[in-house]
């Protein structure tokens, strides 16, 4: 089986995916190609790709877009359409879409590479890139995530809470949830809790300003803070899509506090098993994080399902497994 990849490719949001097609078929068989892509252009919505095999091609989308809507061109083109953020109602007009969970950008070349890969499809791909500096900074950024093996779980420490989160202009609904479990955290005596919002630069989003931080976390130390962390908190975020967030924590193996999921996943995520569901109130918030903190068997019962989650049915290889089942 040969894989042919879209020059055009969004690598920071693809970077999950050629992960998971590098290790079932080989990084050898796994190319850039122009060939078959002329109908699309660098965007940072779907991935689209080809397995090649002696019995045919079969052309493969991935929409990791945050709507829920379904992109037209990429749905006629493919033989498969796999959306991350596919609406729980969404009538299926083609038996082609299939819901996938979330993922995350993952780092899966060196520097080397990551040079030679975004100059070389630049260059061949040249006339469907249109915003060029926004092509090379998405070769930038997987460079500078962490690679897969950097998030498996590891030992938490003692009522530590590590929490770390973005304020968003339109979506006042996740900043309420977020800003309820900050302040449960604070209020809790048994917490030992660091992190907040993260500053923005234009300073443009207020009422906040007690619960955000004084600088930013890098990445390295959201990894390792996040790891040690007794609980974590989900809540959707843009336009009610599920955050890079939910993948992260689940492939960390962590207890997960969680408002209601917004979107589809290919199995539920179940309120005491996987998660423990929250209606995103700060009392409610409160008493879920009293009842976590204070059962032992409970969070480690979570962090297992949890991960047990992620390799069944997020992980790369599990995502690229699915789809040749299709």
């Amino acid at each position: 089986m040969k894989v042919y990849i879209d020059r055009t490719t969004d690598i920071y949001y693809a970077s999950f995916y050629i992960e998971g097609l590098k290790s079932v078929f080989g990084e050898r068989n796994v190319r850039f190609s122009n060939k078959y892509f002329d109908a699309f252009k660098h965007n940072n919505n779907y991935f689209a790709f080809v397995l090649k095999d002696e019995k045919g091609l079969r052309k493969i989308i991935i929409d990791f877009g945050d709507s829920e809507k379904i992109f037209d061109t990429p749905l006629q083109w493919s033989d498969a359409y796999f959306k991350i953020n596919l609406a729980f109602d969404e009538e299926n007009r083609s038996n082609k879409i299939v819901s996938i969970g979330p993922s995350f950008g993952t780092k899966i070349y060196g520097l080397f590479k990551t040079l030679w890969f975004a100059s070389i499809n630049l260059v061949f791909a040249n006339k469907r890139i249109h915003n060029k500096r926004k092509f090379l900074s998405d070769y930038k950024a997987q460079f500078n995530r962490k690679v897969l093996r950097d998030y498996y779980p590891s030992k938490r420490e003692r009522k530590y809470v590590y929490f770390v989160a973005s304020l968003w202009k339109k979506e006042g609904r996740t900043n309420l949830f977020r800003s309820n479990f900050i302040k449960a955290c604070l209020e809790n005596e048994d917490v030992n809790f660091e992190g907040g919002f993260a500053p923005r630069t234009k300073k443009d989003i207020t009422g906040f300003e007690s619960l955000t931080m004084s600088k930013r976390d890098d990445f390295s130390a959201f990894v390792s803070k996040t790891k040690k962390s007794n609980v974590v908190f989900n809540t959707p975020a843009v336009l009610s899509c599920h955050g890079w967030k939910l993948a992260e924590f689940l492939c960390f193996g962590k207890a997960i506090i969680s408002t209601p999921i917004s979107r589809q996943l290919p199995e539920e995520l179940e309120d005491h098993v996987h998660v423990m569901i929250t209606n995103g109130t700060q009392d409610d918030i409160s008493n879920v994080l009293n009842d976590m903190l204070n059962n032992e068997g409970k969070l480690q019962c979570l962090e297992v399902n949890s991960r047990n989650y992620f390799d069944k049915h997020l992980a790369p290889e599990a995502v690229i497994n699915k789809i040749l089942k299709q």
